[in-house]
């Protein structure tokens, strides 16, 4: 932003008179004619009425005019054009203020009204025509050159904007305000000497712009090629030390100690004006950005209450109090503030899934999954969201809704690899084998590089008895992803169920063990590789770190026993068995490991009967 659209921004939100609200920019550049700028918008006279506006003569004889009526004509359409203004409505106050021109062609004052409503509308060629008709009118007007200079500044015609202020600064030499503008000018053109000459003269005479003047040198200490930050400092306080509530002031500080690296300081600084001068909305937003990035969610959560009082429509806002509530845990306040802007915003795909996933926590499982399916498929969430949805009723052991959500997914989006994945984890669980294998086959067809759906046809392919095709894919899903940790652990425990390929089982195994060291089932898996390999004593140092870590799995308790066992720790093992007896649910494997209880029993009672009976 250039320094003079800081200047004008500020100097209008500090009542200065309207010429100053010139300042700000204007996408149209002038068009030159012969006779100066031409209008370029739908709001030009391109048929003006002609510039003598005297009636014409009837039957040869002078109209007469009642002057009286003129004026009341001229009063009453130009407090309609007051009006309209006051309400924001510039079409229609172009349009009372023309019609005042008609019966009041020669006041300066209802040209540069004209002129100010075509500057709010962004017009600037069509304000400059009507700004210089009313410097024709009233040379002398300081108003009038007050706004020229401003319109000028706007277009970066410097030299005809100094024209303007230095009449005005000659015709006043006590005015307050001209030596700010005349030093933004020189400021922009980089002459800071002569600037900052000017602005000190703004500080002279008590005068109470005194704090812009400080305020404008701070900033071009700033801006200049080579900043003096401390020159610029010493201006910035010595500005809010003549105006404490100066908000452009103490936010161009806070800018400075960001600039510093000293954002500690600036955060003080701001929080002391507001606890003194605010609430202010600009402060407020600062605050919660500056703790926003130091994820001090607290005190952001207050600076963004204060932020929301200002802007009750602003989502962003409301979003941003959403997400630390979350992240507060503070769920009920969190839905609330969810549920709300949804109601403003309900196609708000990202703001649903939130919704739906705070839901999801707080175990309201039918709002989840509701909310979940609203989300639209072309959305970028909607994948998550239907897999959400799916796990949700698998949760529930809904198998069929979870399936038929994700059949109608798979026929919607073809293109979401998850859906297939997660599809097959289902027909897993309903041991509809035939089925998932033909699924997962067409999809890695289709997505031949993803390793979760390799992965996952080769233990489908382990369920139905085809080894050497579960080989296969699990080698694949390492030609992809050599670190792909249950395929390394996968593959290391095939082997060792088959006593084969031990000496890759092992390295495989430790692979994963060196990706995840805490993970049960892999150490599970290397001591059971050892135990096949005969290294018992070694075997029982990974068994029983995977017990402690999952004692409810029951194929660790058993492998610790067998292990155990082998070890002639029977004692041991038999409680191990007896462990995993009991958290095993499929009865069948229940079954043999209670034989392998029975079978300790034996041997037991065998070893305690008397020599005389045993033989010796």
């Amino acid at each position: 932003m250039g320094f003079t659209e800081h200047r004008s921004k500020l100097l209008i939100a500090s009542g200065v008179p309207v010429a100053l609200a010139l300042l700000v920019g204007c996408s149209a550049a002038p068009v030159k004619s012969s006779e100066g700028l031409v209008p370029n918008s739908v709001f030009s006279n391109m048929n003006p009425a002609p510039k003598n506006m005297t009636p014409p003569d009837v039957d040869g004889e002078k109209a007469v005019v009642d002057e009286m009526q003129m004026h009341t004509q001229a009063d009453y359409h130009f407090s309609l054009g007051e009006s309209y203004s006051l309400d924001g409505n510039s079409q229609r106050a172009i349009e009372e203020f023309k019609l005042t021109m008609v019966y009041d062609a020669k006041s300066a004052s209802v040209r540069l009204r004209l002129a100010g409503e075509y500057l709010k509308m962004g017009l600037i060629n069509e304000a400059v025509e009507h700004a210089e008709q009313a410097e024709k009118l009233s040379p002398d007007d300081t108003e009038v050159h007050m706004f020229l200079g401003g319109l000028y500044n706007a277009l970066k015609m410097y030299k005809q904007a100094l024209d303007h202020y230095q009449y005005v600064y000659k015709k006043d030499p006590k005015d307050q305000e001209v030596p700010i503008y005349i030093g933004a000018i020189y400021a922009e053109q980089e002459r800071f000497e002569e600037a900052e000459k000017f602005f000190l003269k703004a500080t002279q005479e008590d005068n109470d712009k005194a704090h812009l003047a400080y305020y404008y040198i701070g900033k071009m200490r700033v801006e200049q090629a080579t900043p003096d930050l401390k020159a610029a400092e010493k201006a910035y306080r010595k500005s809010l030390e003549i105006k404490p509530d100066f908000e452009e002031g103490a936010l161009a500080l806070y800018d400075l100690y960001n600039q510093k690296k000293e954002s500690s300081k600036g955060i003080k600084l701001l929080e002391s004006y507001q606890q003194q001068f605010g609430p202010k909305k600009s402060v407020a937003y600062q605050l919660s950005q500056a703790y926003l990035e130091a994820e001090d969610f607290s005190h952001a959560f207050k600076h963004l209450r204060t932020l929301e009082s200002f802007e009750p429509a602003n989502l962003n806002v409301k979003v941003k109090i959403a997400l630390i509530l979350i992240e507060k845990k503070q769920y009920d306040e969190a839905i609330e503030k969810l549920e709300e802007i949804v109601a403003i915003a309900p196609g708000s795909d990202k703001i649903r899934f939130y919704l739906a996933a705070v839901y999801e926590e707080t175990l309201h499982a039918d709002l989840a999954v509701d909310n979940y399916k609203k989300i639209d498929q072309a959305s970028t969430y909607y994948p998550d969201a239907i897999v959400h949805a799916a796990y949700l009723y698998r949760k529930k052991q809904d198998i069929k809704s979870a399936s038929d959500l994700l059949q109608k997914a798979i026929a919607t989006r073809a293109d979401v690899p998850q859906f297939y994945s997660f599809y097959a984890s289902l027909l897993d669980e309903e041991h509809d084998f035939k089925k998932g294998i033909n699924l997962l086959e067409g999809a890695v067809k289709k997505f031949p590089e993803n390793t979760q759906l390799h992965f996952y046809l080769g233990s489908m392919y382990d369920r139905v008895g085809r080894t050497a095709d579960t080989i296969a894919e699990m080698r694949r899903v390492l030609a992809v992803d050599g670190e792909y940790i249950q395929a390394l652990n996968y593959l290391a425990y095939l082997f060792a169920e088959q006593g084969k390929n031990l000496e890759e089982a092992e390295t495989l195994g430790r692979k994963a063990m060196a990706l995840q060291p805490k993970d049960p089932f892999i150490l599970d898996t290397i001591g059971w590789v050892l135990f096949k390999k005969g290294r018992t004593e070694e075997s029982i140092q990974y068994l029983e770190a995977a017990y402690k870590l999952k004692m409810e799995e029951s194929v660790i308790a058993e492998h610790l026993g067998d292990a155990y066992y082998v070890f002639e720790l029977s004692e041991k093992a038999r409680e191990m068995y007896l462990k995993a007896a009991a958290t095993e649910n499929d009865p069948s494997k229940a079954s043999k490991i209670r034989a392998k209880i029975s079978s300790i029993d034996v041997r037991v009672r065998s070893d305690r009967k008397p020599a005389a009976v045993s033989g010796h």
